[in-house]
């Protein structure tokens, strides 16, 4: 992943199972950066462009979820996975803590249980509340993994990727993008997880300074909800980058010019700004 930066593997166990993060990157004046991938993600599916990136900039630690035993996956059960992994590397805090997608809720909830350890929050593509547009194209999803179609995949490609990306790749090339999906019973419970996400109380008791990163074609977690998130944290700012749900393939520059410079400053925008778009 890191052609000539070196990391290390680490593990913790949390309610009995096994979690593996990845630490690289020099200690410095900045804070560690903590990365939480979305659902059916993982560190190399997720961050696999700003994991080095970030590395040469500052110490950055990324986690994969291990499945917890029981039938389904709670937000508490995401969360403690991520509040081991910081108690473990940065014991005494505090970090920069960043989650996209499903991460980006876990990350809110891990940033309200922390308090003063996560002293800056990125959320990327997160939400607050699953609304019935959510709950809508999940049902579909859910319908598709029962009669176990070939389509899934596909399906949540297309919904993945705004219209702008996939017109700029043949059909081929898209259909080869969704084959490297892979299902699960985990990714299952993800799912089941994301038609149930509340967290607008929790939010409310952030006290991180944010950055609250919208994507403008999204159509998994349309811009709506990034902005009910930055209305609901005190110390938030907003950005918003003109990518589908899958801003971290499809505009991966652009998203690590947000992290980055926000890592480097997060005192550049006061609470409530609007950070200007980029320029193209």
């Amino acid at each position: 992943m890191l052609d000539d930066q070196p990391y290390r593997d680490g593990e913790v166990t949390v309610g009995g199972v096994a979690v593996r993060y990845r630490v690289a990157g020099p200690d410095n004046d900045r804070l560690p950066l903590v990365l939480v991938h979305g659902t059916a993600g993982s560190i190399d599916g997720h961050y696999g462009y700003i994991f080095p990136m970030m590395a040469y900039r500052q110490k950055v630690i990324a986690l994969d979820w291990s499945e917890p035993a029981g039938d389904t996956v709670e937000l508490a059960d995401l969360v403690a996975q991520v509040k081991a992994v910081i108690e473990a590397e940065v014991p005494n805090g505090p970090v920069t803590l960043m989650g996209y997608s499903l991460g980006a809720c876990v990350a809110a909830k891990v940033a309200a249980e922390m308090g003063n350890k996560i002293k800056n929050l990125i959320l990327a593509a997160g939400w607050l509340k699953t609304d019935t547009h959510q709950k809508m194209r999940n049902d579909v999803w859910r319908q598709l993994r029962d009669q176990d179609s070939a389509s899934i995949t596909q399906y949540m490609t297309f919904c993945a990727f705004s219209p702008a990306f996939q017109n700029l790749k043949t059909l081929d090339e898209m259909k080869a993008a969704a084959g490297m999906l892979k299902m699960s019973a985990f990714v299952d419970k993800q799912m089941d997880l994301n038609t149930r996400i509340d967290i607008a109380a929790e939010c409310e008791t952030i006290t991180a300074k944010t950055l609250v990163i919208g994507c403008t074609f999204d159509m998994m977690v349309p811009k709506h909800h990034s902005k009910q998130l930055f209305g609901a944290i005190e110390d938030a700012r907003y950005a918003e980058i003109p990518s589908g749900h899958a801003v971290v393939h499809e505009r991966a520059a652009e998203l690590f010019h947000y992290v980055d410079r926000f890592s480097a400053q997060p005192d550049q925008y006061e609470a409530g700004a609007i950070i200007p778009a980029q320029k193209p």
